[in-house]
């Protein structure tokens, strides 16, 4: 069973989540990823990032991505993210806000591992209110983890 942190990231990793060393890259099955997430979440090792501000008004669209993956990862694969993953509040203080954590703020080394879901996008049915739906295709779900050797 791993100790360290997994992070988990849709869609982007950056330069500062791998310091100088070796790193390993592989594909693994969404059984797989699930049984990452189950074992880290109850020993609070796990850690949803963001490339994006999830919580800034201008990014509705990114923020609406999110929600969109977190829904087809519970609802194909028995994954079970949600926005809130991706929400950090400083207990100490009871008015605190939520925020974010940055992608960038995390780094893979010792027994941490980054998780990057990814997926394709398919182009919906058109309607008057949004004629250009995408919509994700389940089929293509991807988990990529990235561990330092």
């Amino acid at each position: 069973m791993d100790k360290g942190k997994l992070f988990i990231s849709f869609w982007h990793v950056c330069l500062e989540n791998l310091p100088l060393g070796s790193f390993t890259h592989r594909q693994i099955t969404p059984e797989e990823a699930r049984s990452c997430i189950e074992q880290a979440r109850p020993d609070d090792r796990l850690l949803c990032v963001s490339h994006d501000d999830l919580l800034a008004p201008f990014r509705k669209r990114e923020r609406e991505n999110h929600e969109a993956l977190c829904r087809v990862l519970t609802s194909h694969y028995g994954i079970t993210l949600s926005e809130r993953d991706f929400l950090s509040k400083d207990e100490s203080d009871e008015d605190s806000l939520y925020s974010i954590i940055p992608l960038n703020c995390v780094e893979v080394h010792d027994d941490d591992r980054l998780l990057v879901i990814t997926c394709h996008y398919v182009l919906g049915e058109t309607t008057a209110d949004a004629p250009l739906p995408f919509e994700i295709e389940p089929t293509t779900v991807e988990f990529h983890l990235i561990e330092a050797e």
